[in-house]
């Protein structure tokens, strides 16, 4: 048990830098091309995130981990998913204002990125 915690805080801890440095970088850039930001960037600028978290979050996960081999693999993939899930359902109802659909397109954007690790081709 204990040697899986250290994968999933590893993951965790990507997610969440992830997530405040992708608000940091729409922050900028609302600042300095308000003429050009719309919605529509605002959300792909989560959704992108997303993807960049999903990477991230296995590479650094598998990377802490002690052994690599399937279990590892499998339970950082699902961790993953929850996580996104959880950004989707949870955390944007929680929200539920401006931040909703960039709540929503993190979730699932982190959801969809961590199936490209299913058949273990980005190794």
């Amino acid at each position: 048990m204990l040697k899986l915690l250290k994968p999933l805080l590893a993951t965790t801890a990507t997610i969440i830098i992830v997530f405040v440095a992708v608000s940091l970088l729409d922050i900028v850039i609302s600042a300095f091309y308000l003429r050009f930001y719309t919605s529509a960037a605002f959300i792909v600028t989560f959704g992108v995130g997303g993807v960049f978290a999903a990477v991230l979050g296995y590479t650094y996960g598998t990377e802490q981990a002690p052994e690599k081999n399937e279990t590892i693999r499998w339970t950082i993939i699902i961790f993953l998913v929850l996580c996104g899930l959880l950004f989707f359902f949870l955390l944007s109802k929680i929200e539920g204002g401006e931040y909703k659909p960039a709540f929503m397109a993190y979730g699932i954007t982190l959801v969809s990125g961590s199936f490209l690790f299913i058949k273990n081709k980005l190794e």
